[in-house]
C-alpha cells in the first residue's frame, strides 16, 4: 500500500483534489430540494354523550385520527409546481401558512393538491383529520425539479445562539484539523517530508 502511494502519490493526490472540488461544487449548486416529514400522528378518543333532556339528542362517540405533515424546500432554488398527492381526498384538510392552490381527483380516486411554487427555505405544513374513518396516506410530494426525500423528525431542545455559534466554530476547527492531518500524511508518504518540519525539532 505504501509502495503504491509512493509511486502514484501525485496522481492519487490530483484525483482526490478533483473529487473534493466536484463534491464542493455539487453541494453548493443552486437547486431545489424538497424534504418531507410526518412529525405527528394521533387518534383522539371522543366519548359518547348521553342526552340530558328530551330536546337533546346527545352525541355518538368515536375516533378522530389526525396527522400533520411538513414539506420544506431545503434547496437554494425555487421549487415550481409542487404536487402533494393523497391516496384519496381527506375528510378535513388544512395547509399552513394559508396558500392558494389547485386540486384535482384522478380517475382512480387519487387526490392531488398543486402549489405554484415553494421558495428556498420555505416550509409548508398540512393537517388532516377524519371521524370514524381511516386517513389517506401521502403517496408522493414532488415538484418540477425533484421528488421529495422523506426524513424523520423528533422534538429537540432549543439552544441559545451562542451555543450554536460555539458548536459551529468547533466543527469548523475540527474539519480544518482533519484536512491538515490528511495533507501531512500525504506529504510524509509521497514526498518523504521529514516529520520535524511539521512538529518542530525536539
Amino acid at each position: 500500500m505504501l509502495t503504491a502511494l509512493s509511486l502514484y502519490g501525485k496522481e492519487i493526490l490530483s484525483l482526490v483534489i478533483a473529487v473534493v472540488t466536484w463534491l464542493a461544487r455539487r453541494s453548493t449548486k443552486a437547486r431545489a430540494k424538497l424534504l418531507f416529514a410526518n412529525p405527528h400522528t394521533f387518534t383522539h378518543l371522543i366519548p359518547a354523550r348521553a342526552p340530558v333532556d328530551e330536546n337533546d339528542a346527545g352525541s355518538p362517540g368515536g375516533n378522530v385520527p389526525a396527522q400533520s405533515f411538513v414539506l420544506w424546500n431545503a434547496g437554494k432554488e425555487t421549487a415550481t409546481n409542487v404536487e402533494w398527492t393523497f391516496n384519496w381526498r381527506p375528510a378535513s384538510m388544512n395547509f399552513w401558512p394559508s396558500r392558494r392552490y389547485t386540486d384535482h381527483t384522478a380517475s382512480d380516486g387519487r387526490y392531488t393538491v398543486v402549489f405554484d411554487s415553494l421558495a428556498p427555505n420555505e416550509v409548508l405544513g398540512c393537517e388532516i383529520l377524519a371521524f370514524n374513518q381511516p386517513l389517506p396516506a401521502v403517496l408522493q410530494t414532488r415538484c418540477d425539479q425533484c421528488v421529495s426525500q422523506t426524513i424523520r423528525m423528533y422534538p429537540q431542545p432549543i439552544t441559545s445562539p451562542g451555543m450554536k455559534r460555539a458548536r459551529a466554530a468547533l466543527s469548523f476547527l475540527g474539519l480544518v484539523l482533519l484536512i491538515y492531518l490528511a495533507f501531512v500524511t500525504l506529504q510524509l508518504v509521497v514526498l518523504k517530508t521529514p516529520l520535524a518540519i511539521w512538529i518542530g525539532p525536539p
